[in-house]
């Protein structure tokens, strides 16, 4: 304990001090109608240990708009907010919001948390971003040392975007902590491939988007040093271990899939289109300028997203006029709005491209294991990057999330030519 300590003491502090300021901020982040829902559906905590039959699909009827719900989302997040609203004596929220409906209406519903019942749903999610900056930290580490492990932590934990999306009681918070759990999975992923498929599993429940990760989360279990004895045989263990852990995880915390998986997914996957669907009519229909119909439309605007806007706090504008305070006050908050705009975005993407560069001139010159972990980082930040340009034509801030993890690190690899190279600072970590 005490060599750990000495190791890595400044990080220790570093994620102090980041969780503080996390916990403290909970307050003044403005509200999105979004927390309701995930609020509301928090009842499904307890029915998931008292009557999780009630949970699955049936055919032959319409499904209740909690049913509609269970097809669409991740459940993850809800478990969370769940647990912790069970913890801290919160009761459940009344009824879920109405986007048809007025704010005053929505309140009057009892659509609208109250301040501790929505503290505490914020906390719950909230308090996974100091296990999240570890997991970028132990990733970065290994893959070069501690002082790009530090830089890359810091980098996620100073990002506007996750200040913002990852401490509402949404599921940008829960799937932040999957994807940062499944790249520091991904370096010894032949090892304990169990571990990988835990955590492909626990990012595909925050997000379903992640499911571009799986096969990288794959290959990491079966891409086995050339030594290995049995070769054949161990690829075939690594791979079931994978596999069945992922789906007992899945099962287990869907159980609208329990009494018929094969319709329960049919069902799911037609509700999915459904949604985008609606999200591509609405966004039409009140912002057509921001219909995203080419690749290089897209591309613009993930790198907007990601550099350029400031903090978003909503996508439609239905209830500017009641946010608009709260959003003042967030945005007057130091380091709420940081590295945003042209200069300090554009210096970010430049160290970020570097960094992507400087690991592929790396590669047939690393070890066969940092080989191998610089290539599966590499392959999974292209994936979740392709399919958020591919399946999501919506410019919608919060959906770039699952690809930061993968910036910071990148970002911090960049700058190595620029630090001084102290024998210190080229140790490695864990």
């Amino acid at each position: 304990m005490k060599n750990f300590l000495t190791r890595h003491w400044l990080f220790l502090l570093v994620l102090s001090a980041f969780t503080a300021f996390y916990l403290w901020g909970v307050s003044v982040i403005p509200f999105h109608p979004d927390e309701s829902t995930q609020t509301y559906m928090s009842q499904d905590f307890t029915k998931l240990f008292t009557q999780p039959l009630s949970m699955a699909w049936k055919p032959g009827q319409n499904p209740a708009p909690e049913q509609l719900l269970r097809e669409l989302d991740a459940p993850l997040t809800k478990y969370l907010i769940g647990l912790g609203r069970t913890l801290s004596g919160q009761p459940s929220l009344h009824s879920d919001w109405n986007w048809s409906a007025s704010w005053e209406e929505n309140q009057q519903a009892g659509a609208l948390p109250s301040t501790a019942l929505l503290i505490a749903a914020r906390v719950s999610i909230c308090i996974l971003l100091p296990f999240s900056l570890t997991f970028t930290y132990l990733t970065a580490s290994r893959l070069k040392n501690r002082c790009v492990g530090i830089l890359a932590a810091i980098l996620l934990g100073t990002n506007a975007l996750v200040l913002l999306h990852a401490r509402r009681a949404m599921a940008e918070g829960t799937l932040l902590f999957g994807v940062t759990f499944l790249l520091w999975s991904l370096l010894d992923g032949h090892k304990h491939p169990w571990l990988t498929g835990l955590a492909m599993a626990v990012a595909f429940n925050a997000k379903q988007s992640t499911l571009a990760l799986f096969p990288i989360g794959a290959l990491a279990v079966i891409w086995l040093p050339q030594h290995t004895q049995h070769k054949l045989r161990q690829i075939i263990i690594n791979a079931l271990q994978y596999l069945v852990v992922f789906l007992l995880v899945f099962l287990l915390l869907n159980p609208l899939y329990w009494k018929n998986p094969i319709q329960a997914g049919q069902a799911s996957w037609n509700a999915r289109k459904e949604l985008s669907r609606l999200q591509m009519a609405d966004l039409n229909r009140l912002a057509p300028h921001q219909a995203l119909s080419t690749p290089q439309e897209r591309t613009i605007a993930l790198i907007a997203n990601l550099y350029l806007t400031p903090p978003s706090f909503a996508e439609f504008g239905n209830y500017l006029g009641e946010t608009r305070q709260a959003e003042e006050e967030y945005l007057s908050v130091p380091g709420h709005a940081l590295a945003r705009g042209l200069l300090p975005g554009g210096i970010l993407l430049a160290f970020m491209l570097g960094g992507v560069i400087l690991a592929g001139v790396h590669l047939p010159k690393e070890s066969p294991l940092l080989r191998r972990q610089l290539t599966l980082l590499l392959l999974a930040f292209f994936a979740q990057t392709a399919i958020i340009l591919i399946a999501i034509p919506i410019p919608w801030q919060r959906y770039t999330i699952p690809i930061i993890p993968f910036l910071c690190i990148l970002t911090a690899y960049g700058v190595i030519p620029f630090l001084p190279k102290s024998k210190k600072q080229q140790e490695k970590t864990v």
